[in-house]
């Protein structure tokens, strides 16, 4: 065997070598750690809620609405076991944003400030009147044209203004902030 011939066996056989054994050998690289997404709670709401919302959104109005969904119409009622659209309202206000509010659709709208739809914010609330000639129900503003509610027949959902019910029976918005 020529010198070259057993230079290049000894040469394959240490590469051979080297690459079988040098991978359990070298320090294992150190687990990525993934950092968590600062939108990932927006992104729970999102499917609770069944919509697409800003990154500026206002996170603790979301998280709190978000754990109302699906909570049984009560009248009169204004817990996570059973309520009514103004004391959704009024518990949701109190707790996101400190603030004090009737337990009356028609005396919150007396008392809140009107404003255009270009001024609207999360939170800011949707006037309707269902029955008779004044308001007799109240929602939340989300984000685009959806609001939060307690319907009657629903519990606590998410609608749009533009569907033909609300539209129809639409006064207008107001705000407490």
């Amino acid at each position: 065997m020529s010198y070259c011939s057993k230079t290049v066996r000894i040469c394959f056989s240490i590469v051979l070598l080297f690459g079988l054994v040098a991978p359990g050998c070298k320090s294992k690289p150190k687990p990525s750690v993934e950092k968590p997404r600062s939108d990932a709670s927006l992104r729970d709401y999102e499917r609770k809620l069944g919509l697409d919302l800003p990154e500026s959104a206002n996170r603790s109005f979301f998280e709190e609405v978000a754990q109302w969904m699906g909570t049984p119409y009560r009248y009169g009622g204004s817990s996570k076991q059973g309520t009514d659209c103004s004391g959704f309202v009024q518990q949701v206000y109190l707790k996101v944003f400190g603030l004090k509010v009737d337990h009356q659709s028609a005396s919150l709208y007396e008392k809140s400030k009107r404003i255009q739809k270009d001024q609207l914010r999360e939170g800011d609330l949707y006037f309707f009147k269902i029955s008779g000639n004044k308001v007799s129900h109240v929602g939340m503003h989300l984000t685009g044209d959806f609001f939060i509610h307690a319907s009657t027949k629903k519990g606590v959902v998410v609608n749009r203004l533009q569907e033909a019910y609300y539209s129809q029976h639409f006064v207008g918005y107001g705000t407490f902030r």
